[in-house]
């Protein structure tokens, strides 16, 4: 005789119990698979999303970062050129506070660049993911995962 002729009959031998509380946990169990499928699908398209959202906010620090290396080289360029033009011709302070001026404005427009990819790095965390996987924790405190 095999275990599964065996099973039927013990669970209808048990006290208390009858084939539909059978029927009724194995619905139940279908029930938590469909669930847990459910769950794992939602934390996987959440995933998907915020794969997107890293990939194009990398590919847009890239290029801002290449922009912040072009406006740097180019202050660096006019604060040279400055301090060149101050030397030679210390008397006409003119054209040395122009060259300054624009070096002056390079860096103001390096720093904002910088700033903004600064503020674009939040997004290579999947903060959602994250936040999602915490908030489901079974006993409801997340757990430290460093």
């Amino acid at each position: 005789m095999s275990d599964s002729d065996e099973w039927p009959r013990s669970g209808a031998g048990r006290a208390g119990e009858s084939p539909s509380s059978e029927d009724e946990m194995l619905r139940c169990a279908g029930q938590m698979l469909g669930e847990g499928r459910a769950l794992v699908q939602d934390y996987l398209d959440l995933l998907a999303v915020e794969g997107q959202l890293a990939g194009r906010s990398l590919v847009l620090m890239l290029a801002l970062a290449i922009c912040l290396a072009l406006v740097l080289v180019a202050a660096w360029i006019f604060l040279t050129l400055s301090g060149a033009m101050w030397l030679v011709q210390r008397e006409w302070l003119t054209a040395a506070q122009a060259l300054l001026a624009g070096a002056g404005a390079h860096v103001l427009a390096a720093l904002a660049i910088g700033l903004w990819v600064r503020r674009l790095s939040g997004n290579l965390v999947f903060a959602g993911f994250r936040e999602a996987i915490e908030r489901d924790e079974p006993d409801g405190t997340p757990e430290d995962r460093t």
